[in-house]
This record gives C-alpha cells, structure tokens and sequence, in this order.
C-alpha cells in the first residue's frame, strides 16, 4: 500500500478495496515491478453488459515517474479490457495532472466532461472515454 500512500495520501484505496479489485472475476490489480520493487500499480473494472473497461487508479512512485511505467500500466489495463472483447475504456483524471492528461490524448482518450470537486474542493476532474472499433475482431465464448 506504500503506492497508494504515497500517490493518493488520505485519498488512497483502502487494502479492503484492493483486495476486492483482486478478488473479484470482473476486476484487476496489476502491478509494474524491477525485482522485487513494486515501481506501480493499476486498478481496473470490467462490465461486460455496458462493454465498458474503467480505470480506477494508474499510480506509479514519484522516483520512477517519467519513465514510461504509467504508459505500460495503461496498455496492460488496455489489454485486459480486449480480453474481454470491451468496447470503451474510461477514466477521470485530476485536470491539474498534466503528466498523465497528456498521456491519455497521446494513447487516444478524449476529455467527456469534467466532475467538480471530485478529489476534493477546488480538485476537479476529467471525464476520459476511449473508444474502440469492433471491426475485423471476432469473440470467442464458450458454448
């Protein structure tokens, strides 16, 4: 939890809600490591009724920011969401998070909306929606 501690502080994830992100069959936690250190971490929830992927938290440690690990996080929820066939991917961002807002256009995410006072007073956020073609994939289920 020293992650979200440190990227988050009182506004971290509790450890009950993490443990429930690796639990449950429609969710993931993910992690960036170099050995033993844990350099990141990913949280995100599926819906396949909506064929939505969410993006709950990309928090990678300040030391290690800058060098492409928050890219890598994105792509690996990216491919968990194709695992399942989703057909968008959303997120909010705080809009002073100019880092990571850039990230997002650059990876295809357009800006939806913005939430006020969702991390706090005065700490708004963007609404982010990637959308994903269907074209030439096919699903395969079992019967």
């Amino acid at each position: 939890m020293k992650i979200e501690e440190e990227c988050f502080g009182w506004q971290k994830f509790s450890p009950e809600t993490v443990k429930a992100f690796v639990e449950r069959s429609d969710s993931f936690a993910l992690m960036a490591v170099n050995g033993r250190e844990i350099l990141g971490t990913a949280l995100g929830i599926m819906s396949d009724q909506a064929s939505e992927g969410k993006i709950a938290s990309i928090a990678v440690l300040r030391k290690h920011r800058g060098k492409g690990i928050g890219a890598e996080l994105l792509v690996a929820c990216e491919t968990e969401f194709q695992s399942r066939s989703l057909r968008r991917y959303s997120l909010e961002v705080e809009t002073e998070n100019e880092p990571a807002i850039s990230l997002y256009l650059r990876k295809g995410y357009e800006a939806k909306g913005v939430i006020r006072d969702f991390y706090s007073a005065g700490r708004h956020a963007y609404c982010m929606e990637k959308k994903v073609s269907s074209e030439h994939s096919v699903q395969i289920k079992p019967y």
